[in-house]
């Protein structure tokens, strides 16, 4: 097995997978968003579905944000807001499911694995690393 070489700059797997990654977050956002949108014109919205819509426009549009352009002055800011929206994201999609249970219990069903959430929680977790690598590839060493 050989050594990888050390002047290379950063391995185009790596850079690649870094680039796929995002744009699993940008089809993230651009779900989330029609995802709101389909609730919207549903219409019966109660408080949880409002804001649940409304989180989702919000945090769809700051998911296709293009961070790699972000002023150096503004970089701090806008990244603790994804770290915060993600992270609030994850609690949300947990409350969804547990309603979703309750729903189905009152109906006297019973729920499988919450895979669709379960997927949606690991592409923005996803993002927060991947965004961060993007801006400051030598961190990755």
């Amino acid at each position: 097995m050989s050594e990888p070489n050390p002047s290379t700059p950063i391995n185009q797997q790596t850079a690649d997978g870094l680039r796929y990654a995002r744009w699993a977050g940008h089809l993230l956002g651009i779900l989330l968003i029609g995802l709101a949108i389909k609730n919207l014109l549903v219409g019966a919205m109660g408080t949880f579905t409002a804001v649940q819509t409304s989180y989702f426009i919000i945090y769809g549009l700051l998911l296709n944000a293009p961070f790699t352009k972000v002023p150096d002055a503004y970089w701090k800011r806008v990244y603790a807001v994804l770290i915060a929206l993600s992270f609030l994201f994850v609690f949300l999609m947990i409350a969804t499911v547990m309603f979703a249970y309750m729903a189905a219990a009152d109906r006297g069903e019973k729920l499988g694995v919450p895979g669709f959430e379960g997927t949606l929680i690991f592409l923005a977790l996803l993002q927060v690393p991947v965004i961060l690598f993007q801006r400051k590839p030598d961190l990755l060493d």
